[in-house]
């Protein structure tokens, strides 16, 4: 018989390891993409364990119905919106200093940032539309086990 502190030491352990695992495959393909520059091909066993690590996470704690967000958020929503007004106020910073890089040796054009634009539009969106997912399964895991019911 094992002894749960035991175990549940060896779980944190494990998920520790796990966290170091992905922030390490994180800074790889970061490292291969932007200072080696590597092709996303070459790169595709880490794009490929970036996303699917998430998705796994997401699918097992539906599973075990557990969800990281709070039910009763304090700043979270603030905090969220002025991320995105910064994020936007940035690239449209960036967009109105192209045309002023022409005469310089930086050669930037529309079409370069035509692709972070559309990967902030998508990524703001299924963001937005994955937090209000979890609020509410947050919610409806509160509500289905709550212990403060009376008893019958």
């Amino acid at each position: 018989m094992r002894d749960e502190r035991v175990e549940q030491a060896k779980n944190k352990i494990r998920s520790e390891i796990a966290v170091i695992i992905y922030i390490a495959i994180a800074v790889s393909f970061i490292v291969k993409r932007f200072y080696l520059n590597m092709s996303l091909e070459e790169c595709i066993t880490e794009y490929l364990i970036l996303i699917f690590f998430s998705v796994y996470e997401v699918i097992r704690m539906n599973m075990l119905k557990v969800s990281l967000f709070n039910v009763y958020p304090k700043r979270g929503n603030r905090q969220l919106m002025i991320v995105m007004i910064v994020a936007f106020l940035i690239v449209a910073l960036a967009a109105f200093a192209f045309p002023l890089t022409k005469g310089s040796t930086v050669k930037f054009s529309y079409g370069s940032i035509v692709p972070v634009m559309i990967f902030l539009v998508f990524f703001v969106g299924i963001s937005l539309i994955a937090r209000k997912y979890h609020q509410d399964r947050a919610i409806k895991y509160e509500k289905e086990f709550d212990d403060n019911e009376p008893e019958e």
